[in-house]
């Protein structure tokens, strides 16, 4: 294995660990600022908001910059701003830095697969691949429970300083380890977004959005929800994360499967129905006696986990299916739509919590997801076999 790819890796595992990180401190975040969990849920939406904005806008920008630079500047921007963030007072500079962690995110994740690609030896470019995405893969199930973990011990500054350092790290080796010669991507925006006039693929990439939506509305509360509406200790959080983590990497490899034998439309449609009742089982869970609560939560977190990460792979099928020379746009647009969808989920989560309370974010969350599923049955299936 290229060692080169190993530092690819990292950068993706700082990046995956924060965005579920996030969650889990903001009830602390709002308790230290002087604002409601509500408010926080901003800091999910400017993330998110320049995340599915910034990135096509960006990529198009430094189109004609080397992979080296990109990469290893997005890196850096990332690790600075989430040094800043656990170091920073005030929430209008906290707002600021995670724009602007964002945008360093967005960049690094648009571009370090095809970087791994430009590395890779003949016949190895699959693998290469795999070895970027087991950076997010491993932050999800083992980084971000450890991260809690030190965000509950430590404090969520620590933490976040913490990740930072990692990712300054991984930024100034890969500007020493790289090359500079890996020729960036220099189609204009309109040729990014062309792909958005083949039939079917705005629907789909609406359903995506729905989905995210509708299942990041209850996700993104995550902390109130484990201490305030199921009564748990703030320290189950990372066994929490643990559970969702184990189960993602499960419904990532099933959901890859299922649409190969199924196909992506058939599979997605499945996954949305459990995502549903997954969300209106969750207000149910307090009515169990006590000592099934916690048991049952963690049952319900780890399919949860399935089914959010192994909607991924049937999606990129359907739209595989409706434009397979454009796979690589429709995939980048994609990443948009479900980003603009955590937006606004972030938003109908907050409303939801400062007007009904935190029982109805199941609830509201499986209704928007009812509606990503009605979309999602109404696109067109395209040629999947």
């Amino acid at each position: 294995m290229d060692a080169r790819l190993l530092w690819l890796a990292l950068g993706a595992f700082a990046g995956s660990v924060e965005s579920s990180l996030v969650v889990v401190v903001m009830p602390d975040v709002a308790a230290e600022v002087g604002i409601s969990v509500a408010d926080a849920g901003w800091l999910i939406f400017v993330y998110s908001l320049a995340y599915g904005i910034g990135t096509p806008i960006f990529a198009t920008l430094f189109g004609r910059v080397d992979r080296r630079t990109v990469v290893a500047g997005a890196e850096f921007l990332f690790g600075a701003m989430a040094l800043l963030f656990g170091l920073l007072p005030g929430y209008l500079l906290l707002l600021g830095a995670r724009t602007f962690l964002a945008v360093g995110a967005g960049m690094f994740t648009s571009t370090a697969q095809s970087t791994a690609v430009a590395l890779a030896a003949p016949g190895k470019r699959g693998s290469a691949i795999s070895t970027v995405v087991m950076g997010g893969s491993i932050a999800v199930a083992l980084g971000a429970p450890l991260a809690a973990l030190v965000a509950n011990t430590f404090g969520w500054r620590v933490a976040y300083v913490g990740l930072g350092m990692i990712a300054i790290v991984a930024a100034a080796t890969m500007w020493m380890r790289l090359p500079d010669d890996i020729h960036g991507d220099t189609r204009t925006l309109r040729e990014r977004l062309s792909v958005l006039k083949v039939p079917g693929v705005p629907l789909v990439l609406l359903a995506a959005g729905l989905a995210v939506m509708g299942s990041f509305t209850f996700f993104n509360f995550l902390a109130p929800v484990t201490t305030n509406l199921l009564g748990l200790d703030k320290s189950w959080m990372p066994v929490v994360l643990l559970a969702f983590g184990c189960g993602s990497i499960f419904g990532n490899h099933i959901g890859g499967r299922l649409a190969d034998r199924y196909g992506g439309k058939q599979t997605g449609l499945v996954l949305g129905g459990i995502m549903i009742a997954l969300l209106v089982a969750l207000p149910l869970l307090p009515l169990l006696p006590e000592a099934l609560v916690a048991p049952a939560y963690l049952v319900l977190m780890a399919v949860y986990g399935a089914v959010a990460w192994g909607f991924m792979p049937p999606q990129l099928h359907r739209l595989a299916a409706l434009s397979a020379k454009s796979v690589q746009l429709s995939a980048a647009l994609n990443l948009t739509a479900m980003n603009l969808g955590g937006a606004l989920s972030a938003v109908v989560g907050g409303l939801v919590l400062e007007n009904l309370g935190l029982v109805w974010l199941g609830p509201v969350g499986a209704l928007v997801s009812m509606l990503a599923l009605v979309v999602a049955w109404i696109a067109p299936a395209g040629s999947e076999h």
